[in-house]
C-alpha cells in the first residue's frame, strides 16, 4: 500500500481541523471544546470523503481508519443485528451501518474520539 496518499489525505483533514480551530478561536466560540468540534467536522469529511470514493479501492487511501474500522464495524453489526445466513445480509442491518454510510459514522466517531482525547489534555493542562 502506498503510504504518501494516506499520508497527504490525513494531513489535509488536520489542515481542515486546524481551520475549523482557528476560525472558532477568532470568533471567540466554544473555547473549551473547539478541537473537539473541529476533530468532529474532519471525521464527517474523510467519512463523507471515503464514502462517495466507494467502491474504488481508493477509499481506503483517503480514510484508513474510518474505512478498515467501517467494515469492522458492517460485519459485527451483521452478525449482532442482522442475519448471517441470508443471501441479502447487506439488507438485514440498519442503514446506518451498511457500507458506504457506516464510514461517515465510523470516522466521527474515531476523529471524535481522538479530538476528546486532545481536548481533554489541553483543558487540563490550562488549569
Amino acid at each position: 500500500m502506498e503510504i504518501l496518499p494516506v499520508v497527504a489525505s490525513h494531513a489535509v483533514y488536520g489542515l481542515i481541523a486546524w481551520g475549523i480551530v482557528v476560525l472558532l478561536r477568532r470568533f471567540g466560540a466554544l473555547p473549551h471544546t473547539r478541537i473537539l468540534v473541529a476533530c468532529l467536522v474532519a471525521g464527517a469529511v474523510a467519512g463523507l470523503v471515503a464514502m462517495l470514493a466507494w467502491p474504488a479501492d481508493v477509499a481506503v487511501l483517503l480514510n484508513l481508519p474510518g474505512v478498515l474500522l467501517g467494515d469492522l464495524a458492517y460485519t459485527w453489526s451483521i452478525s449482532l443485528f442482522g442475519d448471517p445466513s441470508s443471501s441479502q445480509a447487506h439488507y438485514t442491518i440498519p442503514w446506518m451501518l451498511r457500507v458506504p454510510q457506516v464510514y461517515v459514522l465510523v470516522s466521527v466517531l474515531v476523529y471524535g474520539l481522538v479530538g476528546a482525547i486532545v481536548q481533554v489534555i489541553l483543558n487540563h493542562q490550562k488549569k
